[in-house]
């Protein structure tokens, strides 16, 4: 029973010493032959001389000689091989090689891509300080106004939580768009959805349809019935929603694009609406939507830019925090703010963005008057490999190698950044984070003139990193120079995205 392991164990060795035995005779036979040679060789130079021999001549001649010519064959030999061997890798190189023209033509198409640019062509919002860009842009650099105690929710304690709410939510025409998907149906249970997903889906009405409106100087491309112009609306809720609410988010969205007034702009049948899909297991707690959102655009961006007839992407994002059922997550998370518990903790925050995206292709509007759309370069992506809210050392790499990886994406040299735009506050790691790559990379960002910390007024959630590319845009057509947006609201992902002015020319190729 043991023979036969060691007989298939000891199989595999037969073809390595094989060869080498091989050659070990082949090396003993040239020595035998170049010592024949030059033996005879000598002896018949001595006899025909007559030369004397000496025990230093048959030292030398007879024992030295051979062994000096053996291995001047050896060598010959080996160069012999090494050269054949370069010349048959040469043409095997040669015989591989594609048509001419074909790779550069390939690593051409990939390096447009990768810094290729699309426009900004409207961007909304509204969270609790503001409701425009350019309105967050102005809080966020004024550290103003700041999370407040809520005057209707409590931790678990009793005391009021500290939170960024938004004062006046459109929720009588969210509940207009909704009584037709609420009534209860055969074989349907009705839906009751939480009062976090009503008051986030609240906050995007209003974004929303000034995203659609700013389509308003295309509006004849949509209506065309040759070739109508097909635009997509992308979506991102919350992870944690349940199914049913997200089902309800999604078609109450269809109902707002459905109404008379945007449906003139766009009809309908127009539009392809989808969400991102819903993540498993622990992901359905730490997805960042957000950032998989930007991910997702970019994909259909590059697509579209390949597209023979272009079309623009909606993008849009809502989240809120407030609601009882809300806070006893965050606490069961152990994420909710705390002075006495968690000083680095999350304050509860409810904010929408829309932004309206296209292609570089896409046609100029033909008003005039309207400002030129901003420029966006193709957004960096890093993860942590830890949580930000992790106890421990803060480190910046991750953020600053996103930053750079914007740069390059730009072919924009560092110093040439005129402001920044980030989702960090001043009472989390995030600031720590955010002003170690700030140093290290920017210097020249004065945190008084040139940085607005969205999340310090506006909180975290999945509307942030569309938050701060809107702002960014903003300063950018104020100033028209280049403006970095940074998002690392989320606990892990970060995003760096370069926004710039739509006069200025397309990056030129580095040396």
């Amino acid at each position: 029973m043991s023979s036969a392991p060691a007989a298939t164990a000891a199989t595999p060795a037969a073809p390595v010493a094989a060869p080498a035995r091989r050659s070990w005779l082949h090396g003993l036979a040239l020595l035998v032959a170049v010592c024949s040679a030059v033996w005879l060789a000598v002896l018949w130079r001595w006899q025909a001389s007559g030369h004397e021999v000496t025990a230093a001549d048959l030292a030398i001649y007879l024992g030295l000689l051979p062994l000096l010519v053996f291995g001047f064959v050896l060598a010959l030999r080996r160069a012999w091989r090494g050269a054949a061997e370069r010349q048959a890798a040469a043409a095997a190189a040669s015989a591989s090689r594609p048509v001419p023209g074909a790779p550069a033509a390939a690593a051409g198409d990939e390096e447009a891509l990768r810094h290729t640019r699309v426009q900004l062509l409207g961007a909304s919002l509204l969270c609790a300080c503001a409701d425009s860009p350019a309105a967050l842009l102005v809080a966020g650099q004024a550290g103003q106004p700041l999370p407040g105690l809520d005057k209707t929710l409590c931790n678990a304690e009793g005391l009021p939580v500290m939170s960024l709410r938004i004062a006046d939510l459109p929720l009588p025409t969210l509940a207009e768009l909704q009584a037709p998907l609420l009534q209860p149906a055969e074989g349907r249970m009705p839906i009751e959805p939480a009062e976090h997903v009503q008051r986030a889906l609240a906050a995007l009405i209003g974004p929303l349809t000034r995203a659609v409106q700013a389509l308003q100087p295309w509006q004849p491309l949509f209506h065309d019935e040759r070739q109508p112009a097909a635009p997509a609306l992308l979506l991102a809720w919350p992870a944690w929603w349940r199914e049913p609410e997200q089902a309800l988010a999604t078609a109450t969205v269809r109902a707002l694009l459905a109404s008379p007034p945007l449906a003139a702009i766009v009809p309908a049948p127009r539009w392809q609406i989808g969400a991102l899909p819903l993540p498993e297991g622990e992901a359905r707690d730490t997805d960042p939507r957000g950032i998989s959102l930007w991910a997702e655009a970019d994909r259909r961006l590059l697509h579209l830019q390949r597209a023979p007839r272009p079309a623009p992407l909606l993008i849009a994002a809502a989240h809120s925090e407030l609601s009882d059922e809300a806070i006893a997550r965050l606490e069961q998370q152990r994420r909710l703010f705390s002075a006495s518990r968690q000083p680095k903790g999350l304050m509860p925050s409810e904010a929408a963005a829309a932004l309206v995206l296209a292609p570089a292709h896409w046609p100029p509007a033909p008003d005039e008057t309207l400002p030129a759309p901003v420029l966006l370069h193709r957004p960096a992506l890093g993860l942590r490999d830890k949580s930000i809210e992790a106890p421990g050392s803060v480190g910046s790499q991750v953020l600053d190698e996103a930053l750079q990886h914007a740069l390059a994406a730009a072919r924009l040299p560092a110093a040439e950044v005129a402001a920044v735009v980030a989702d960090a506050d001043n009472h989390s790691p995030r600031a720590t984070e955010l002003f170690g790559a700030l140093l290290k990379t920017l210097p020249q960002i004065d945190p008084a003139e040139h940085l607005s910390m969205t999340g310090a007024v506006a909180g975290h959630g999945e509307a942030g990193a569309l938050m701060v590319v809107a702002c960014a845009g903003a300063r950018v057509q104020a100033e028209a120079r280049p403006c970095l947006a940074l998002s690392l609201g989320d606990r892990q992902s970060r995003l760096a995205l370069l926004a710039r002015a739509a006069d200025t020319p397309a990056p030129a190729p580095a040396a």
